[in-house]
Parts: structure tokens; sequence; C-alpha cells
């Protein structure tokens, strides 16, 4: 067996199944160095927690410069100012600390309540069933091509105003969002993905200027107009605006797009848990656990960064100013100290709403009652709809993404779906 120093995070073993490393470093050791990472992995479900609310030692202001990047994004970076764009850097937003971050956050919350949510609630549910309808019949279907993917990105354009019939450059520009802060792309691909970064801030700056012009009851109008109706108070610039718009696209629909797939996963796998919520006599509660528990199982997000402000200590750990330290959620979802038999999927748990994939403390996912919200309309929409689904290929031959260790998703989900009858 290979020793923890032998091992990597960024492993292509690790990144598809990551759970028997965070087990091995849970149990040997929780807050490790992963050598081949340069950085702290965390993977204890207290330890993770205590980082996460210490932002004054932890912070969660960290630009695309401080991570692996690729040698052309200063070159892609000069091409998109030279054009009017901004460069949008995620300090830009809500990674921030402090009063910044409490004033961003406190202008845009009221977008995102439980009542602003709810009242998005029939149009979700419309937009599920148009995308379902566009491939509902027997035989073999990539559901996540099909119906995972989709969802969350006519959801979040509809939202945003962003254009419904140009919702495959949309994906584009948010696959382009996460992939630039990569090391790998090439000068041709950091272009690219600048190009698509101007044509989605584009979309936002003809969507905030409608909204100014035009205001409705939107989650759009609601975020451009936040603070109008007081002169005197702060609002956003167009600058934060446009930050906000691309990292609620980027961020939302690649998580929310995993959490749909690995619950539709769950259910192609356990034909039981399928019949069991067709028939459930409360299916939304039901529905609501199958999220809950799809969340702690499969974390979409599988770690988030933070830098250490000054020299601290953690679990024992010495951690010197300046290091790179990953708060892995995946991990602390899967720790028996906080989960009875954590390895097990099961929707009957008590205590799953504690899962930490939507993060804690004062940066928890602003967007997480719209994340679920999409999530159960969806599975909503699939388990009544259809008969039966399994698999149309074996476990092991399924793809999964490769982004370092941000995001764990499933590439495709083939299937063979039976419908009910109409």
């Amino acid at each position: 067996m290979k020793s923890l120093a032998e091992m990597t995070i960024v492993d292509p073993e690790n990144i598809k199944d990551p759970y028997d490393y965070y087990e091995r470093l849970r149990n040997e050791d929780p807050v490790h160095f992963d050598e081949k990472l340069g950085a702290w992995l965390v993977t204890k479900h207290k330890d993770i927690i205590e980082a996460a609310r210490n932002t004054t030692v932890f912070s969660d202001e960290m630009r695309v410069a401080a991570s692996v990047r690729s040698p052309y994004q200063d070159e892609a970076n000069e091409y998109i100012k030279s054009k009017g764009f901004y460069l949008l850097d995620p300090s830009d937003s809500f990674k921030v600390d402090g009063d910044l971050h409490k004033r961003r956050r406190g202008l845009v919350a009221h977008a995102f309540t439980a009542q602003a949510v709810e009242a998005m609630a029939d149009r979700v549910a419309e937009l599920c069933q148009a995308q379902f309808s566009s491939f509902s019949k027997d035989g073999v279907v990539d559901l996540v091509k099909e119906y995972a993917i989709p969802v969350p990105i006519k959801v979040i354009c509809d939202a945003l105003g962003l254009p419904l019939d140009r919702i495959e450059d949309v994906r584009r520009a948010a696959d382009s969002m996460v992939a630039r802060a990569g090391s790998g792309a090439t000068r041709d691909e950091a272009y690219q993905h600048a190009d698509n970064i101007m044509m989605l801030q584009q979309f936002a700056r003809d969507a905030i200027e409608q909204r100014r012009t035009a205001p409705t009851n939107d989650l759009i109008s609601q975020v451009v107009n936040s603070g109008a109706d007081n002169p005197e108070g702060e609002q956003l610039t167009e600058q934060e605006l446009m930050s906000i718009i691309s990292v609620s696209i980027a961020g939302g629909v690649d998580t929310t797009r995993n959490t749909i797939a690995y619950a539709l996963y769950t259910l192609a796998t356990r034909p039981e848990l399928l019949q069991r919520l067709q028939q459930a006599e409360n299916q939304d509660k039901e529905i609501s656990a199958l999220c809950e528990e799809t969340l702690r199982y499969y974390a979409p997000v599988p770690a988030l960064p933070r830098v250490v402000l000054e020299d601290t200590e953690l679990g024992g750990k010495k951690i010197p100013k300046d290091s790179l330290v990953f708060l892995c959620w995946a991990s602390g979802n899967r720790d028996p100290e906080r989960f009875e038999n954590p390895n097990e999927f099961n929707i009957d748990r008590k205590g799953s709403t504690q899962h930490l994939s939507f993060g804690v403390g004062v940066h928890i996912c602003l967007g997480a009652m719209l994340a679920r919200n999409e999530v159960k309309a969806a599975l909503r929409q699939f388990i009544n709809a259809v008969e039966s689904v399994e698999l149309a290929q074996p476990v092991s031959d399924l793809d999964y993404s490769d982004s370092l260790v941000i995001l764990r998703g499933l590439k495709s989900l083939p299937v063979q779906l039976k419908m009910k009858a109409n």
C-alpha cells in the first residue's frame, strides 16, 4: 500500500473517486499537506467547519492568479480588456471577506430568499417539463446531455434575463468561467475561453440595461435594482453586477447539473427507490430527502480553497501564512464522526441536511434554495413520467469530469427509458 506521502488528490483515480483517499486522510492525517497539489487538505467535518467559520484567518478571497492557471492567461486577459470587457475575477463578486462581502451579499440577498425562490417555482417546473418533453420517449437517452445540463442553464438564463435561444453559448461560457482557472489551456483555448466570457458579459449587459429601463419582478431586476429605492444608499457597480451575474451562471449551472445527474444515476441503479418515490403519499417530502442525500453523498463541489492570512494551527497541524487550504466538503460529508454509516446512501437518514455541499458560515451558497428548487422540480418531473429507467452501460464505464478537485460530475449518463402510458 502506498504511503500518504506518495499519494495525491489530483491522481486521475482519486479525481474519479476520491472517497477512499479521503477516508485514509481522515483516519491517518486529517489536516494533510498534499505535495503535488501544493496545498493542505482539511478532511474532517469538525475541522472544515472551524476553518470555514474563521474568515479572519482562512480567507475566501482568492484571485484566479493565485491558483494554477494557463500560461497564456495574462495575454488573454489583455485581449478581454482591449475589447472593453471586465476580467471578472471572483473577488469582484462574493469571493471576498469582511465588510465588502457583507455589503455585496446584503444588496442581493433579498433576490434569493425563500419567498423569491417560491415565486419562481411554477416557471422552474414549466422549464423542466418542456425540456423533458423534448426527449420523453422509450429508448436510450443521455440524461446528462438531454436533461441535467439544459435544465439549470434554462432556469438561470430565464431568471437572469439571458436569451433562452442561446443556451448552448451560455453553457460554453459557464464552462469557460471554470476552465480558465486550470493550467492546461493552450493559447487557442485561452482565447476561446476569453471570447466565451465576453459573449456572456454582453448578454449580461443587455439584460442589465433592459431591467434598468423596464424593471419587472424577476431575479435579474431584483439584483440590478438593489438599493435603487434608497438614493443615499450604496448600489452595486456595473463590474460587481457583471461579476455576480457571471458567477451565478458559472456556479449555479455546474453544481446543479451535477446534483441532478447524480440523483438520476441513483434512480437508474435503484429501481426500488424509484418505485417508492412514485408511490409515496408525501412525494414532495421524499423527493426532498433524495435531494439532500444526493448532495451529501455525491458532493457536486468536492472542495473549495481558502488562503491562510497568518500562521495558524488546525487539527494539531501548524499551517504557515499564505498557504493554500482546501476545505474538502465531500470528505466531511462522509465523516463517520458526523454521519452514521456515511458510505451508505439512505434517504431516511436523520440529519442529512447538515451536509457541507453548500458550504458553511458567512460564505454559504447564496443560491442554495434556488438550486434545491431546481433539483426537486427536475426529479419530480422525471419520477412521475417514467415507468422504469436503467443504465445503458456498465457503471465502470461512466466518465467523470476532471476539473482538478473543485467540481466532480458525470460527463454522460446513458440510460434505457420506458415511459408511462399516457
